[in-house]
This record gives C-alpha cells, sequence and structure tokens, in this order.
C-alpha cells in the first residue's frame, strides 16, 4: 500500500507569501461584507431551493423560469408566514409582560431571605421595584408630579406623533434588512436561473484543463452542502417542535414563538439555542410564584438539546460535511468577526466548500488537513505512529476495529504490513536505531498476538527466518499465522539465526523450506551468503525469499540465488503450498511398492503389500543392484549398495541422527524410518534388498 508523499516545509519566502495571501484575502472579505454577504446568502438558498426547482421541472412540466419564480414565492412565503406567526406572539408577550414583575420581585425577596441578605440581591431588588412603580404609576398622577414640580425647558428633536415621521423612523429601520432581502432575493432567482451556465463558466475559470477535477470537486460540493443543509432543515423543526410543545404543556406564554425562533436560530452553531430558551427560561421564572415552571423548562431544554447534541446530530450528519467540530468553532468565530450574525449562519457550509476545494485540488490541501473530519493519516500510519509512541492499548484498538470491519487477513495485508514497510524505510538496522525499533516491535507483538486466528502449528518442516531486523522477524510471525490459518505448521527463528557469527548452529533439522523475510531490497549480498551455507549444512533443502515491499527493486531468484522469490503474503504463502503439495505427491509415488519383480501385479508383489501390512508401513519393495529404473535414483541405489556390501541388515532412523540420514534419497522423501537387508540367492550371490520404509 503506498505512503503519501511528506509534504515538503515551507521556505522562509514561501511563508511570507502564504500569510501576506491570507491576509489579502481576509481584508477583501471584511471590505466587501456589504457585496459578498448578500451573494453567499443566495449561493446557500440556491442550494437549498434546487432540488425544490428540479422537481417542479421534472415532475410538474413546467417551464425552468416559471419553476424559481414558485420555488423563490414559496419561500418568501413561508418567510412571511414565519415572521407574522412569530410576531403575533411576541406582541402577546409584550402585553402581558407587566402582569409579571410582582411575581418577580417577591421571587428575589425569597431568595434574599433564604440567603441572609446581601448587597447584591439589595440592589436587584430595589432596581425591580423602582421599575414596577415607574411602570405601575398612573398617567395622571404623573402628569400632577410634573406639574408641581419646577418647570423643565424640553427641546423636540423629532415630532413623534407626526405621521410622516413616524414612518420616516421605521423606513429607517427596516430599510437596511429590506434592502438587503431584495438583494439576496434577485441574486438567487439569476442564480437559480443561469446555474447551469455559471457552473460552465467556473468549470471554465478555475479547472485550467482539469475539467474532471473540477466537476468532481463541484457535485461533492453541491452533494455535501445540499444534504447539510436539508438534514439541518429536518433535524432543526423537529428540534423546535418538541421545544414548543414542551413549553405548551409546561403552560409556558408563547410556546409557538419559541419553537419557531429555536428553528432558526439553531442555525448558528453552538449558541443559537441557548440563547433562543434563555428567554422561555427567564418567563417561566418571573410567571410561575413557585419553582416548577422554571425546572421543567429548564430540564425540558437540557434534554432536548444534548440528546440532539450527542446522539441525532452525529448519527443524522455523520461524514456528511467532512468538517471537524474543532473547523466549526473556529470557523464561527472567524466568519462571525468579518460579517455578523450572517457569518455565524455561513460559516459551516462555507467550511464545507473550502473542504471539499482542499479535498480536490493538491494546491488547497492544506484545507482538508486542518478543517476536515477525515482522519490525516492512512490507517498503517495511524497503527505506525500508535506503535512508534508505545501506545500498545490504542494500537490494539485500530487493530480491533479494522478485523472487526474487514477481517483479519485484510488487515494483515492492508494495514499491518504496510506498516511495518513505513517502520522499516524510518528505522534502518544500524545500532542507533536499536531502541526504537524495539519499543516498536513491543506494540507490535502485542497486536500480533491480539489478531491471531489461532496458534501458530509449531513444526520443522517450514522455517522463517526475519532476515536482518526485528522487524523482519515479525513479518516472519505474521507468515507463520497465515499458515497456521491454513493448517500448515512451520517454526520461526530469530535474525541472529542467519547471522553469519551463529549461522553455522542454525537448527533447520528436517526443514523442507527455509524462508527469509525482509524489508527493503539492499539483500543481495546477505541472501546469496545465507542460502550458500543452508544448502552446504542441509542438502537438498528449498531456500526462498519473501520481499515485502516494492517489487521494482530489480531482484531475482537467480541474481539472490535462492529457489523462489516472492513479494507479498499470499504468493508467500502459495510458494509454500504449493512446494508442500509436489513434496506430497512425491510421497506417494513412493508409497505404492513395486508389485513383483516386474512391478506388475503379480503374487510377488501382492506378497509385498502383506508385508508392507503386516509391519504398519506404507512401503515395501525389492531393489536390484541390475535394475536400470532403481539406478536413476544414485541416493536410493547407494543406500541398497550399503546392504549389498556389508550383508546385514541397515537399519536407519532420521531421530538418530548419523551420515545415512543425510542421505538426500531419505530427506527428500521425508523417509523418518528406514530398514533393508539383504536378498540372496541359494548360490549365495546377493542381489538386492528387501526394504520397507515409513
Amino acid at each position: 500500500m503506498p505512503m503519501r508523499p511528506i509534504d515538503r516545509p515551507l521556505t522562509r519566502h514561501g511563508v511570507f507569501e502564504t500569510v501576506a495571501t491570507f491576509a489579502i484575502i481576509v481584508a477583501l472579505l471584511y471590505l466587501g461584507a456589504g457585496i459578498l454577504v448578500p451573494l453567499v446568502l443566495a449561493i446557500l438558498l440556491a442550494f437549498a431551493l434546487s432540488p425544490l426547482v428540479d422537481l417542479f421541472v421534472r415532475r410538474l412540466r413546467l417551464p425552468e423560469p416559471v419553476a424559481v419564480i414558485l420555488s423563490v414565492l414559496s419561500a418568501l412565503l413561508s418567510l412571511g408566514l414565519f415572521a407574522y406567526v412569530a410576531g403575533t406572539q411576541l406582541l402577546q408577550i409584550a402585553a402581558e409582560l407587566p402582569a409579571y414583575q410582582t411575581t418577580i420581585a417577591n421571587k428575589l425577596n425569597d431568595l434574599q431571605e433564604q440567603l441572609g441578605g446581601g448587597g447584591f440581591l439589595d440592589r436587584i431588588t430595589g432596581a425591580v421595584g423602582s421599575l414596577t412603580e415607574q411602570i405601575s404609576q398612573p398617567d395622571e398622577e404623573v402628569g400632577q408630579a410634573g406639574r408641581s414640580s419646577s418647570p423643565v425647558p424640553v427641546t423636540i428633536a423629532n415630532d413623534v406623533g407626526n405621521p410622516l415621521g413616524v414612518v420616516t423612523t421605521l423606513l429607517g429601520t427596516l430599510a437596511g434588512p429590506l434592502a438587503t432581502g431584495a438583494i439576496v432575493a434577485i441574486f438567487l432567482v439569476f442564480l437559480l436561473l443561469g446555474r447551469r451556465e455559471l457552473q460552465e463558466r467556473f468549470i471554465r475559470l478555475v479547472s485550467r484543463g482539469g475539467y474532471s477535477t473540477t466537476t468532481l470537486a463541484m457535485g461533492d460540493a453541491s452533494q455535501r452542502v445540499g444534504r447539510y443543509l436539508l438534514l439541518q432543515l429536518g433535524i432543526n423543526v423537529g428540534y423546535g417542535v418538541l421545544f414548543g410543545v414542551g413549553l405548551l404543556i409546561i403552560g409556558v406564554p408563547g410556546a409557538i414563538l419559541w419553537g419557531l425562533m429555536i428553528m432558526l436560530f439553531r442555525y448558528i452553531p453552538f449558541i443559537g439555542g441557548l440563547l433562543v430558551a434563555s428567554l422561555p427560561i427567564l418567563l417561566a421564572f418571573s410567571m410561575d410564584a413557585g419553582w416548577g415552571m422554571l425546572l421543567s423548562t429548564l430540564a425540558l431544554f437540557l434534554i432536548i438539546d444534548l440528546t440532539t447534541a450527542n446522539v441525532v446530530e452525529p448519527r443524522v450528519y455523520g461524514s456528511s460535511t467532512g468538517v471537524s467540530p474543532i473547523a466549526i468553532l473556529l470557523s464561527a468565530m472567524f466568519w462571525a468577526t468579518l460579517w455578523g450574525p450572517a457569518g455565524l449562519i455561513l460559516a459551516t457550509p462555507m467550511t464545507v466548500c473550502l473542504v471539499v476545494i482542499g479535498r480536490h485540488i493538491p494546491q488547497f490541501r492544506v484545507l482538508e488537513t486542518l478543517l476536515g473530519s477525515e482522519p490525516v493519516l492512512d490507517p498503517p500510519e495511524r497503527l505506525y505512529q500508535r506503535m512508534l509512541r508505545g501506545d500498545t492499548e490504542e494500537a490494539i484498538q485500530i487493530a480491533d476495529e479494522i478485523v472487526e470491519e474487514k477481517g483479519v487477513l485484510a488487515f494483515q495485508t492492508e494495514v499491518l504490513l504496510p506498516a511495518l514497510r513505513l517502520a522499516s524505510s524510518e528505522l534502518s538496522d544500524a545500532p542507533e536505531s536499536l531502541t526504537q525499533r524495539r519499543a516498536l516491535t513491543t506494540s507490535l507483538d502485542a497486536v500480533i498476538e491480539e489478531i491471531r486466528e489461532g496458534e501458530i502449528i509449531d513444526g520443522g518442516a517450514i522455517i522463517l527466518v526475519g532476515g536482518r531486523t526485528e522487524i523482519d522477524d515479525s513479518g516472519a510471525r505474521v507468515v507463520a499465522q497465515r499458515l497456521a490459518a491454513k493448517g500448515i505448521a512451520s517454526r520461526v527463528l530469530p535474525p541472529m539465526a542467519v547471522r553469519q557469527e551463529s549461522i553455522g548452529r542454525i537448527d533447520i533439522d528436517g526443514a523442507e523450506i527455509v524462508y527469509l523475510i525482509y524489508f527493503g531490497s539492499e539483500i543481495k549480498a546477505q541472501t546469496r551468503y545465507v542460502s550458500k551455507r543452508l544448502k552446504s549444512i542441509r542438502p537438498g533443502v528449498k531456500v526462498m525469499v519473501c520481499v515485502l515491499d516494492d517489487e521494482g527493486n530489480g531482484a531475482t531468484a537467480e541474481s539472490l540465488r535462492v529457489d523462489r522469490l516472492t513479494h507479498d503474503l499470499k504468493d508467500t504463502v502459495d510458494a509454500i503450498e504449493g512446494h508442500l503439495d509436489a513434496i506430497h505427491a512425491e510421497r506417494s509415488k513412493v508409497a505404492q511398492p513395486f508389485k513383483g519383480a516386474g512391478r506388475g501385479d503379480d503374487a510377488l508383489g501382492r506378497a509385498l503389500e502383506e508385508v508392507a501390512h503386516a509391519m504398519g508401513v506404507p512401503v515395501a519393495t525389492i531393489n536390484l543392484l541390475d535394475d536400470e529404473r532403481h539406478k536413476d535414483d544414485p541416493d536410493a541405489y547407494r543406500l541398497t549398495e550399503t546392504i549389498v556390501q556389508q550383508g546385514v541388515p541397515l537399519v536407519v532412523r532420521s531421530e538418530n541422527g548419523g551420515e545415512l540420514t543425510e542421505n538426500p534419497y531419505l530427506q527428500s522423501n521425508g523417509v523418518d524410518f528406514y530398514a533393508g537387508v539383504p536378498l540372496t540367492l541359494p548360490s549365495g550371490e546377493t542381489v538386492g534388498s528387501l526394504v520397507i520404509v515409513d
């Protein structure tokens, strides 16, 4: 699995250019807020209304301009209805507020008594009492008091009784929001009408010939932003309905208003819901003489908000935005500083677009790294990093998650071995890296043991040796686990076993294959030396090499002077299985005795079968010195010559050792027991031997 290249560090000149570019962009965003905010709002609404326009065009067969006008009018009517209901509720609450002032004063007095008095509560009580007196004092009393006091000069700054003045003041207050709304509506209509043409122009402008990448980026951004807006709308509506119904049951005034307001304000990340919820909480405090309504309202908000934020949103959103929570928080602070409340609403959608740009355009990949929610390290890199710092528990957790999702084999081939390749490339086999390699392999051993499918079957026919380092030794253990999963026995030897100072004492008795496992490509000198020594220690043994690294290193079995070269886990296991199958096939030939002197189905052949059955061995045969077919196997013929020359029975057991046990015929055919007696004619001439083999 290829690793991502490490990004080059920025030079001092590059850092200055980056900072200067960022500062210019921020300045332009701040100075152009009057134009950019309506434009971005229109683009955001275009993302939200595009599905509705497509529905009108495709399902109802309406012309596209008509579909756009209907969609925009539907959105405006929804906002108008929302504003009407909210305004009506707000006026009703404002009319009832003076009735709650006495309750507030009484509660503050109760708190003062319970807390034993205090200057802070005294000041609050005094302020509330003064406010109550001023509001409840009749107008005529105020007039009489005014007449009895000394005259106060008054300067009329604005004639509020003048209808024209009222209209002028109202229009001055509403001019800004109305102008912004009109600009947004106009932008929205033109964006929806020309969205395909604008998309083509944007692709032409920024693609620089990379149409596929730009199209993919725009599609990804549109899908993520649209899905996010749709899901957020559904969650906010559900949140507002539950909150409003709950307040209605509790008895808080304006329950419908607070439900509608919290739907809208939850588009402001983190604090929007709290800002709205604080108002019904204050109302519950002011209108109820006791504390039950306040506690119920507070509990309602906490239950709905915590459940939505910690259970509903993580499951519903999933990876739809691709933005990390800390990035959303920082983005909200940044855009709120530049564009005020509108920036809070636009923060998340704009951050999603930035992450998509970073994902698809290499020049802006830093944006995905800083803002994205996806892990910046691949699974092999994450596992390697945890093992490198000695965090064994977290490394095992990563392994368990991947094994549960994909299985042991996928974890070994797609995660564990690539992590070992990364370790081999970073941690050299020099003595100064020994401490790091051993710290790594301590965690690695725990991971390998944790994910094993069963115990490694100990056996001497297959020997696996880590070529140079502890990392190679871990690779050998992974191969042993794959063999054990297939029911094949093997034995793992440490790298020290094939070092020059210790290879003469290596224990490879009974081995059919010695497999050397390496990470890295500079192995030619060592493999040639090790192969030569192993074949001299045990003639006939197959020496194979597995290089768990790039296949493009140019090495071949001939250049390494070994019997087989593989480059991955699957090929290594297949090579071992294939060689074992060949050995079994050869043994099956040996297990078929000669049937008669002519090797046919005659009386002598059946007699030899009875001998083998009586002795409990698979093979009973007659070997003759003048049999040309017997001479084709010089190693077997040499044993027959020994029996004939000595004229006494010959018994060879593999466990007893000795010179005869090194006979290649016995080794290559896996013969553990060989017994032969001389065959002597009545004339006294010995012509061969009767042999049983197991």
